[in-house]
């Protein structure tokens, strides 16, 4: 019988060993396995390198599952990895990309523990991320259900690693769903993309080898307040200006406008003193690129020397060509912009406001920079209002080589796609029951389960738009208005 040192020595003398790591180090905790693989990660491997894993326990196949997991995720070749066990484990292997295995005799090995179970429903948010609403509200993510601070009472740090937080991570180990994250599981239950399973195909690599062990501020969701140039039917005062202009019009009430980086500096200061661990800003409004503060935050990342560090995201409706932002961004690590558009034409314009052909002039005139650094994307919020049409948007992308990248209304409720009527939903599926996009396939899925709607929540919001703003959904949108049974009544 080897000893693991002669063990160790019997391979070196037939194999580059890039890893001789215990099996039981793996199963130790959910994340080893991605770590040790990160530590070992090269581009190429050469014909003779082996990451070998070893241990005398019978390997359950679970494991041996998650050591497939971890080595797909990081990108690692199954084949330059060995596991040495006194067993014959090919029965386990059968139902994954098998790995190299030598079976022999060697010293008792410590016993495998089981620890490393990754829950299906884990979110990365909670390690490494928080949002500041326009209202100065913090949460764990834009989605969650309530607010856990406020701006003008804590600090960012304080919260982040406050009970409450702590308690959420612990509730994602256990593999439960909190109650926090609802928007998230109805989405999933659903079959359609939700927040979380978004995040988690960005960021599971870094949560998996870095956060996960060590939360840590390296994100935020940054808005700063409602100044915004548009008022969509599926936006609200707390996030635009012009619609709480148009509400305090119609209801005599005074003006709202929300703006926590003037009320409340030492946020700001703050958010400039994390710039150095910070990897990820995502900046919203209003519309980010109307926001005076948001530019100051970028010209401060690139002076102190830090942007090379940092991800730049933003969600704007299309209207602003970012002029000044531009000069700025050739110093960051990455730009990531999505676009807010949902429908085209006189569609769009009656959806969300402004000009189509001012937006479309704009996106173009800056792919036509090809910023190396700068990725251009759309994410359309899917409604009652644009889901027939969403086809033309798919074209127009497509022809700019723009991926979509798709969210859900929830509020209003009346333009959720719960609301289709049962001819809207058979004129949708009739539609695209062929169509390639993957999306549309979970869509069709959901909208087949719905109960029967009257449509009357989504008649009303038209009803309400359409005269508040002397518009007519009806001749912008006459497939879809017929189909929920929209008329529109123009009062005399």
């Amino acid at each position: 019988m080897m000893s693991i040192a002669e063990l160790r020595q019997y391979l070196s003398e037939r194999y580059t060993l890039k890893c001789f790591v215990d099996l039981e180090h793996i199963s130790t905790s959910l994340s080893c396995a991605y770590k040790q693989f990160q530590t070992c990660y090269q581009e190429v491997f050469d014909n003779n390198d082996r990451l070998v894993f070893y241990t005398t326990d019978v390997i359950p196949e679970k494991l041996l599952h998650h050591l497939d997991q971890a080595a797909s995720l990081i990108d690692i070749s199954n084949c330059f990895i060995l596991i040495c066990s006194p067993y014959d484990i090919s029965e386990q292997l059968q139902s994954i990309n098998p790995f190299e295995t030598l079976q022999l005799d060697f010293e008792k090995t410590r016993a495998l523990q089981n620890n490393y179970f990754v829950p299906d429903t884990l979110c990365p948010m909670p390690w490494m991320h928080l949002e500041v609403s326009t209202q100065g509200e913090i949460r764990p993510c834009c989605v969650y259900s309530q607010p856990i601070a406020h701006v003008k009472d804590s600090s960012l740090q304080d919260v982040f690693y406050n009970n409450t937080l702590s308690k959420l991570r612990q509730e994602f180990l256990d593999g439960k769903k909190p109650t926090g994250c609802e928007y998230c599981w109805s989405r999933e239950s659903k079959g359609l993309t939700s927040d979380r399973t978004y995040h988690m195909r960005l960021l599971k690599t870094e949560l998996l080898t870095k956060s996960l062990d060590s939360p840590k501020i390296n994100s935020l969701d940054l808005k700063p307040g409602n100044t915004c140039n548009f008022k969509c039917r599926i936006c609200n005062p707390k996030n635009s200006s012009l619609f709480a202009q148009e509400v305090s019009n119609l209801q005599n009430i005074p003006l709202k406008v929300f703006n926590w980086v003037e009320d409340n500096p030492k946020t700001i200061n703050e958010i400039l003193e994390l710039l150095p661990t910070l990897t990820n800003i995502d900046m919203y409004g209003g519309e980010p690129f109307l926001i005076k503060p948001l530019l100051q935050l970028v010209k401060q990342a690139v002076d102190q020397g830090h942007a090379s560090n940092i991800r730049l995201h933003y969600n704007s409706n299309g209207s602003i060509y970012p002029e000044k932002f531009i000069k700025y961004w050739k110093n960051f690590k990455h730009v990531d912009i999505h676009f807010s558009i949902d429908n085209m034409g006189k569609r769009f314009e009656l959806e969300r406001g402004g000009s189509w052909v001012q937006v479309d002039s704009n996106i173009r005139k800056l792919l036509s920079l090809q910023l190396p650094n700068v990725k251009i994307s759309i994410m359309p919020t899917i409604s009652i209002m644009n889901i027939f049409y969403i086809d033309e948007l798919l074209n127009w992308a497509s022809g700019l080589n723009l991926p979509v990248n798709p969210l859900y209304v929830s509020t209003p409720d009346g333009f959720a796609l719960k609301n289709l009527t049962t001819e809207a939903r058979t004129l949708i599926i009739n539609k695209f029951k062929n169509c390639p996009w993957l999306e549309m396939k979970n869509i069709l899925s959901y909208i087949t389960t719905l109960p029967e709607s009257d449509g009357k929540e989504f008649i009303k919001l038209c009803n309400h738009f359409d005269h508040l703003r002397n518009e007519n959904f009806v001749d912008s949108h006459p497939e879809v208005a017929a189909a929920m049974g929209y008329v529109y009544n123009k009062i005399i």
